[in-house]
């Protein structure tokens, strides 16, 4: 199903203009740009020479390919940008600039694994850049070893303390290792820095949401948007703090500005999805899960979330099928697992199936902590099975017989 959005409406109700950000950000990528043209500049005036001789070309040149890379990272398309400066790192393997610069955007597409790779080449051609550092602390953080990060950047600060980016990384490593003043400290300190880092910016407002400053952590967001308008990361928890907040419009706005730019992200679709479920908009939440599974046919919890739509509308046809393509990409998936089996038993009664399905889902809930819920819903599928004379011979051991309020009291 596709809604129409209508985008003419402004973003933030009340949010305040500001292009002086947008701007030094655009001028920062400039310097960039004439940064890494300077350091390619034996590579350039062969190129000349080549054009003022006729001789053709045969590829772009690696300043080129990192142009072209900035420019992607710019308009906010990080693939293409991680596209680009692979090249540029691929002709020029022993460039900082290129290998620091890819690094980045690739743990924005959640690849730590080969950002740490970048990082380390950094570190084995300079032990003294503190990009290197910046860049494997960050890397360590995404890969969920926030513990080991910290060293890492605390090395790194033994080199550069005024660089905004490591600050930016040790911010996340302190939170994610739970030293919360130490993550405040140093996300604002990277702020101060570079207060026209979008990343900085991220940053520390996901350390104020780690400790409950909604409001000011919003502040954060907000600028970071701001100053990169293109670079969605932050539009997601800023859209998550609106909602949390009962600021449901306002998220809505949010998701909206991203589809915007990106209609088949499948993540903010199902966000999306999940805002207007909370607002009561049901059939327009349907609609925007339908399409986070048409812009990613394998994206598990959109299929979950759709499938359980269905489900609780007795829609068990279309249930099944969502569920039973969960459990295709995810066999270990349990609330899959077990909501696929009960839609065998409502909607055409296939008992044997249903048992399958419901007494391997109770062996996993078993298994796991902080499923008290879910086994007793099993139990109670299976009971309802065990009961039925349309399903005989399925019996269900006393031991496992779901609990009345009574017996449980």
């Amino acid at each position: 199903m596709q809604i129409k959005r209508d985008y003419s409406e402004p973003f933030f109700r009340e949010k305040r203009k500001n292009h002086g950000r947008t701007i030094m950000f655009v001028l920062g990528f400039i310097a960039l740009v004439v940064f890494v043209a300077y350091t390619q500049f034996d590579q350039i005036e062969a190129a000349a020479y080549n054009l003022m001789n006729e001789a053709p070309t045969p590829t772009p040149m690696p300043n080129q390919y990192a142009q072209w890379g900035a420019e992607a990272y710019l308009l906010g398309d990080l693939e293409q940008s991680a596209e680009f400066f692979e090249q540029a790192v691929r002709a020029a393997p022993d460039n900082i600039t290129y290998l620091y610069e890819y690094g980045q955007i690739l743990i924005d597409l959640n690849d730590p694994d080969n950002a740490i790779q970048m990082a380390d080449r950094i570190i084995e051609l300079d032990a003294t850049d503190v990009r290197g550092y910046a860049l494997r602390t960050r890397a360590l953080v995404w890969q969920g070893t926030p513990a080991a990060a910290i060293p890492v950047g605390l090395t790194g600060l033994e080199l550069n303390p005024n660089f905004a980016p490591l600050h930016a990384a040790l911010s996340r490593a302190y939170i994610g290792d739970g030293r919360f003043r130490e993550g405040l400290d140093a996300g604002l300190r990277a702020t101060e820095l570079s207060p026209n880092d979008v990343r900085a910016r991220w940053a520390y407002g996901s350390a104020l949401t780690s400790v409950a400053e909604r409001d000011l952590a919003i502040a954060e967001l907000e600028i970071a948007t701001e100053i990169h308008p293109a670079f969605l990361p932050p539009y997601f928890e800023l859209a998550f703090l609106y909602l949390s907040g009962d600021r449901d419009q306002d998220a809505i706005s949010v998701y909206d500005q991203i589809l915007s730019m990106d209609p088949r992200n499948a993540r903010a679709n199902l966000r999306q999805c999940e805002a207007y479920r909370k607002v009561g908009e049901f059939e327009r939440a349907i609609g925007f899960c339908e399409d986070a599974v048409t812009a990613d046919p394998t994206y598990v919890p959109a299929l979950f979330r759709l499938g359980l739509f269905r489900y609780t509308r007795r829609e068990f046809a279309e249930a099944q099928e969502a569920f039973q393509t969960c459990v295709d990409v995810d066999p270990g998936n349990l609330e899959c697992n077990y909501r696929l089996g009960l839609t065998h038993y409502y909607l055409e009664k296939d008992c044997a199936t249903s048992w399958e399905l419901l007494r391997d889902s109770l062996v996993m809930a078993q298994a796991q902590e902080d499923s008290t819920e879910t086994v007793e819903n099993i139990r109670m599928g299976m009971n309802a099975i065990a009961n039925d004379p349309e399903c005989p011979g399925f019996r269900l051991p006393a031991a496992q017989q779901p609990q009345t309020e009574s017996e449980g009291a």
